[in-house]
């Protein structure tokens, strides 16, 4: 396909990441392109530039993008020069996108919440989940409220599960420490961070997920301790994206998928926690099911937390 100069492409909205991203720097490059989206980096910030069918994000920058574009044959290959000038981003020789009247999107924050209805929700969502077999982490949401016990795939333990789970219960115990009022340190995380395949590996989204909630429901000083383990490690221990998601994740921010679900646990597994699942599914291979299964972790023990808090 012939490429076609100096198209000017619309931005619909921006996350709050990237808008301050963009605002703050003027020249970065092309880090990765994929079928509908590609990466920008600027330094060690990125950002996601795609359709709305992306969804909200922090870091997303979604635009309204001809149906027949495909990245390469415009020169969005890794490595090109982009350029940002006022409210315009120059991808290359042939693509402008004017976030000049995009929206921005930010993180939401959850309103009053009853422990006991979130129980029930995340009871719920266990219950959902094993109808719909969830690869990576995601195997944990049918254990949950449970105690967590190894998931087996056919006679034997999945290898993604086995390296994984001594970390999560170890971050699960320290949890209900916290949660309890402890000040310790949490555990050490380095069998998590960069666990498993993918442009974000599963135990970098558990993390994320699990930060994300402790921040939405009103736990952040929790989220920073995990913060302070898992973030010196991302920095050398993931790639750069999976290490920008898991600074955001340590701030409260994530995408609208996983906040949609996190909205259907609080209601109680209301009724549109089966399309929010939809929705969890299409992000990613796995990294929407990983990063719920770190969520819903988190709802798990603040739910039970504070029950215990006022049983007699």
């Amino acid at each position: 396909m012939a490429t076609r100069s100096n198209q000017v492409i619309s931005v619909v909205l921006l996350g709050s990441a990237a808008d301050r991203i963009l605002h703050a720097n003027t020249h970065g490059s092309v880090l990765a392109v994929f079928r509908r989206s590609f990466y920008v980096r600027f330094g060690d910030e990125v950002l996601c530039v795609g359709p709305p069918g992306l969804d909200r994000g922090p870091l997303n920058v979604l635009c309204t993008i001809p149906g027949q574009l495909v990245w390469p044959d415009e020169g969005v290959v890794p490595d090109v020069r982009v350029l940002r000038t006022e409210s315009m981003l120059r991808v290359g020789n042939n693509l402008h996108f004017d976030f000049g009247n995009a929206r921005t999107w930010s993180a939401p924050v959850a309103n009053a919440i009853s422990r006991s209805t979130l129980l029930a929700g995340v009871a719920s969502l266990a219950i959902a989940t094993t109808h719909r077999c969830p690869g990576g982490l995601g195997m944990l949401l049918a254990t949950l409220p449970r105690p967590f016990v190894e998931p087996q795939v056919g006679t034997e333990i999945d290898p993604l599960m086995r390296a994984a789970m001594p970390t999560i219960i170890a971050v699960r115990r320290w949890l209900q420490s916290a949660l309890a009022g402890s000040d310790e340190s949490a555990p050490a995380v380095d069998a998590l961070v960069g666990l498993g395949p993918g442009l974000t590996p599963s135990g970098d989204d558990f993390l994320c997920g699990m930060m994300v909630a402790l921040h939405y429901l009103g736990h952040p000083m929790i989220a920073q301790r995990l913060a302070m383990q898992t973030l010196p490690i991302a920095a050398h221990g993931t790639n750069l994206i999976s290490a920008a998601y898991l600074r955001y994740a340590s701030a409260g921010q994530a995408s609208g998928v996983l906040f949609d679900a996190l909205e259907s646990l609080v209601g109680g597994g209301d009724a549109r926690l089966p399309q929010r699942l939809d929705a969890v599914h299409a992000v990613g291979h796995t990294s929407g099911w990983d990063s719920l299964a770190g969520a819903a972790t988190a709802c798990t023990e603040i739910a039970v937390a504070a029950m215990a808090d006022v049983r007699p």
